[in-house]
């Protein structure tokens, strides 16, 4: 008879149900809270550390949640109901640390980097199509300019129990060391969850792949 196998971690699973939920709510994450379970008590959110180090990190389920829906403030947009769905360009796991990032402690090694923007208004989308109204609350809720869109990424570390320990807010500039991700090997999340970092080491994914829509996907 083969060996004992080896009894599936807990832990593991726990960050498995994580991304899964992770994945599913990222177009809406700065318009509805995220369940309280996947969040560590002592979360944290940062906004633009590598450009504004000045600001002040927040700390707690509460406050995160409260933070997290007013940071579009960051890069001069009103948190107005409805005019913060993201557009998901990519979902990247990794393994290996960006070092451009420092780590916080207890953090295990997979991060989730995703990049988005903005949703964007489309060209042909008027005002008759929803009954001819011009408030302004129901033209920024279809999206804003696609010429102003803002694009970032957001960037995850998750606890020993999978739970998100840290949620970083970047701009996503074309040309920057965040499309070059430094060195880093990257594995598709749907792949990921499918098999974990299993990906053939020799053919790693670029952080971002060139497509049409807001820059890199």
């Amino acid at each position: 008879m083969g060996g004992r196998e080896t009894p599936p971690d807990p832990n593991k699973a726990n960050l498995g149900k994580t991304l899964r939920i992770l994945q599913e709510r990222l177009p809406t994450l700065l318009q509805s809270p995220l369940p309280q379970d996947i969040l560590a008590p002592n979360i944290s959110l940062q906004l633009f550390p590598s450009t504004h180090p000045h600001l002040p990190v927040v700390s707690g389920r509460v406050a995160y949640n409260a933070a997290l829906w007013t940071s579009p403030i960051a890069w001069n947009r009103v948190p107005i109901i409805g005019n913060v769905k993201l557009e998901i360009l990519a979902e990247r796991m990794t393994s290996e640390p960006l070092t451009f990032l420092p780590r916080r402690a207890g953090a295990i090694p997979e991060q989730l980097v995703v990049r988005w923007c903005e949703k964007r208004r489309v060209k042909d989308d008027k005002a008759k199509k929803s009954g001819g109204s011009s408030l302004p609350w129901l033209r920024l809720a279809r999206g804003v300019d696609p010429n102003k869109a803002f694009t970032g990424l957001f960037i995850f570390d998750f606890d020993a129990e999978g739970r998100i320990l840290t949620h970083t807010i970047e701009q996503a500039q074309e040309g920057g060391d965040w499309e070059k991700g430094m060195g880093a090997k990257f594995v598709g999340l749907t792949d990921w969850l499918l098999g974990g970092m299993t990906r053939d080491p020799g053919a790693p994914i670029p952080m971002f792949e060139r497509k049409r829509g807001c820059g890199l996907q």
